[in-house]
């Protein structure tokens, strides 16, 4: 369906000098929308429309719509279905806010978080995300979105037939809530167990892994999961291959944390359990300049734009990746897991 295509009350524009990624949907009149019910009424008739738009462009940006608040954002994506498991298993830390809001993330400010695809670690993964921006922060902060087609095409060819071939191993470990390695950047990656799975009870993070698919052991007080994946999907809608995995943003690579934390992993960890091992689905290691490869074409793929108060981007889980500008000032993005195969 054309990106130009006509909404009832609203015009529609692509960002950027190129005019794509993201899609801008904005009132025809501006303030002549008075109520969230008037916007949760207009979105509902619209949405297979503007889903359809969010895959073929990858992001669809509402933008003036009088959006203000959780209970608003709340209301506009009640109408999806949830995720089965949420966020338990997840590898950024964040908690609920309300209703199917979360945190979109709790990582330092003075992060990149690199574009990925959400959850793609796991075997539930949503289908969509959407994002409310509350209070754009100072400077910064801009969730930074990615055409993962565009980066599916580029990928080296071997590298792309060997991930085919054998899949992803991911060995993850959430750490014991009690402990620390002392750095507040790694600490983020390596989050505590009772976040992840958002309990504090072990029979319950451990009948959540089970319920998964997820093979699970504790060691030392920390909980270390498997799982084997494809490493790519084939989109619901529209049938066609797509890479999918977190290969870049779950390798301890220089590229990925910054030499010196590479570097000093021993000191930081000694025995203990790291946040990461991904491999090849039988086992192998991955070349790490395989693994660098990937970050050349993901930066290449970012658009970033600027928040704005009231904003909320729903995004392809599939053909679109997501990550997060380093920022000062306050920061106030959610996000809601969006269940249900795209339609």
């Amino acid at each position: 369906m054309s990106p130009t295509m006509a909404l009832e009350d609203v015009r529609t524009y692509g960002y950027g000098p190129g005019g794509g990624l993201p899609l801008f949907v904005e009132p025809e009149r501006p303030g002549s929308w008075e109520s969230i019910d008037q916007v949760v009424s207009w979105f509902s008739a619209h949405r297979p429309e503007l889903d359809r738009l969010a895959t073929d462009v990858g992001a669809v940006v509402l933008r003036g719509f009088p959006i203000h608040d959780t209970a608003d954002f709340n209301a506009l994506v009640d109408g999806y279905p949830a995720p089965t498991f949420g966020y338990s298993g997840g590898a950024t830390p964040r908690v609920a806010i309300a209703g199917r809001a979360y945190e979109a993330t709790r990582s330092p400010a003075g992060m990149q978080l690199k574009l990925h695809q959400e959850m793609a670690y796991l075997p539930n993964y949503p289908a969509r995300l959407a994002f409310f921006c509350k209070t754009p922060p100072a400077t910064g902060g801009e969730t930074i979105i990615g055409d993962m087609r565009r980066v599916d095409a580029a990928i080296r060819p071997e590298f792309r037939a060997r991930v085919k071939e054998h899949g992803v191993f991911y060995g993850r470990n959430f750490r014991d809530p009690d402990w620390s390695c002392g750095d507040e950047t790694l600490d983020s990656f390596h989050v505590p167990w009772t976040l992840a799975f958002a309990t504090t009870d072990r029979h319950k993070a451990e009948a959540d892994c089970d319920a998964m698919g997820l093979a699970w052991e504790w060691v030392d007080g920390s909980l270390s999961t498997s799982y084997r994946s494809r490493g790519f999907v084939d989109h619901p809608d529209t049938g066609q291959e797509i890479w999918f995995n977190q290969i870049a943003t779950q390798s301890s690579t220089v590229k990925n944390l910054g030499s010196e934390k590479v570097l000093h992993y021993p000191e930081y960890y000694g025995d203990r359990p790291r946040p990461w091992d991904t491999r090849y689905g039988d086992g192998t290691p991955i070349d790490p300049d395989d693994v660098d490869s990937l970050y050349t074409l993901l930066d290449d793929a970012i658009v970033a734009f600027p928040w704005q108060h009231g904003d909320v981007m729903f995004v392809d889980n599939y053909n679109t990746a997501h990550g997060r500008n380093p920022y000062t000032g306050t920061r106030d993005v959610q996000v809601a897991l969006l269940g249900g195969e795209v339609s």
